[in-house]
């Protein structure tokens, strides 16, 4: 006799791995600039592309509404959430937070393997800086971050920063508007950090860290404010 019950269990596993699956590939098409923040998603060229029904799509933008990377608008659709001032603002205030307290403790944990993991990954970014500024150099940026909290050895606080860095990082905008100087300086900054860490000073650690993530939050409200005033314009363009 079939067994009805492991049937129900397996297709319920089967359609939730799909839905995850889904959810995962229409997340890294915004990472990878497939879909630009303040683009339209469109079911069916989505599910054409994924090779699956529309289902699966939707519950994966409605999770991804949810979560606040997508909006929805009645007889609109979905559309990739650009990053707001507000939103940036705090994001970024909880990063100093957040990331004062880790580099102090991945100071106290350090060892030489750890260190030299550490300079690699800040090596990554310093090779993408002189190239045109994509997500990809975020997640570089990203992952000497998350690198440093994870040496701090404390999980919460890994999986914290990593969820700040995804809204960042999902919700940014790269095209036009960035100030190509910005990349050298934070590489450097970057370094300067770097030197602290290796000096096992937390005092200036905490300085430099600090110090680099209010610059790149000054940059970024800069770049926010710019396109809100295009933003402006063309809505009085539109509207005269």
């Amino acid at each position: 006799m079939p067994y009805p019950l492991n049937d129900s269990k397996s297709k319920t596993r089967a359609v939730e791995n799909l839905s995850a699956r889904v959810y995962n590939q229409i997340k890294n098409l915004i990472l990878c600039n497939e879909f630009m923040p303040g683009q339209k998603l469109h079911h069916q060229q989505l599910s054409e592309r994924l090779g699956v029904s529309r289902t699966p799509v939707r519950e994966a933008l409605t999770r991804l509404v949810q979560e606040g990377y997508v909006s929805f608008l009645p007889n609109r659709g979905f559309t990739c959430k650009e990053i707001r001032m507000q939103e940036a603002e705090e994001l970024y205030e909880l990063r100093e937070a957040l990331e004062a307290f880790a580099v102090e403790k991945a100071i106290a944990n350090l060892t030489d393997s750890a260190l030299a993991l550490l300079r690699n990954k800040m090596n990554s970014y310093g090779r993408d800086v002189q190239n045109r500024f994509t997500r990809e150099r975020l997640v570089y940026d990203q992952d000497v971050h998350i690198e440093i909290a994870r040496l701090a050895g404390n999980e919460t606080l890994t999986s914290m920063l990593a969820h700040v860095f995804e809204r960042i990082v999902l919700k940014r905008r790269t095209d036009g508007l960035y100030d190509p100087a910005r990349g050298v300086t934070a590489h450097q900054e970057h370094l300067q950090l770097l030197e602290s860490i290796e000096r096992r000073d937390p005092r200036d650690a905490v300085a430099t860290i600090r110090s680099h993530i209010q610059a790149g939050k000054k940059n970024v409200m800069a770049d926010l404010k710019q396109r809100q005033a295009i933003r402006g314009i063309r809505s009085l363009e539109t509207h005269s």
